[in-house]
């Protein structure tokens, strides 16, 4: 009997490979030969289901989203029941930001799928969509608090929404650069919210 191959399992492997070559070294120069080796499998195994390097990033990135979306869900499970809009936003700021290893390498794809995508609109498409549906989650999440009487009622929720996600991504790229550390950036994050309260 022929091995029975789990092809999504062996997707999931792969974009692990690539994430632990992002973490140490950063995507710019890999090739999927290098990304064979990391996973331990041959270079037509990894080119079976990837074509190109973009193919195989663009599905990192999806990958990488089914993570994060994961450990948010865990994380606000953790917080128990009659959890506060300002608490999920919290929980999401803390997925968002390069604080550990593992969220290092994955702000590293996103980086070397970006300057990619930046010249190929085609693959722009999944970081745009991404970015729109977390826009909209972290207004809605501001407009509810504002119903709920945690934030104050004059903000424009969807700027604030713009604002927040701005500096989110300045303080990732200040945690890969070491002009700022984990704590100092999740403390400012918390900072902003803490001025959109009612006081």
């Amino acid at each position: 009997m022929p091995k029975q191959v789990d092809h999504d399992e062996r997707r999931r492997h792969i974009a692990e490979a690539v994430l632990r070559v992002a973490g140490r070294h950063g995507l710019d120069r890999a090739t999927l030969r290098d990304i064979a080796v990391e996973a331990g499998i041959s270079l037509g195994a990894v080119q079976h289901y990837f074509h190109s390097k973009d193919e195989l990033l663009r599905h990192v990135i999806d990958y990488m989203g089914e993570q994060v979306t994961a450990r948010i869900v865990a994380g606000l499970g953790d917080l128990g029941e009659s959890v506060s809009e300002r608490a999920i936003l919290g929980v999401m700021v803390a997925e968002m930001l390069p604080l550990d290893a593992r969220r290092r390498a994955e702000r590293r794809v996103v980086q070397a799928f970006g300057v990619r995508a930046a010249d190929a609109p085609h693959l722009a498409e999944p970081l745009r969509e991404g970015y729109h549906w977390l826009h909209e989650r972290v207004a809605e999440l501001i407009g509810q608090a504002q119903r709920a009487g945690e934030m104050r009622p004059e903000l424009d929720a969807e700027r604030e929404s713009i604002a927040l996600l701005a500096m989110i991504e300045g303080l990732a790229f200040d945690i890969l650069l070491g002009v700022r550390d984990p704590d100092q950036a999740v403390a400012s994050v918390h900072y902003h919210l803490d001025r959109l309260a009612v006081r």
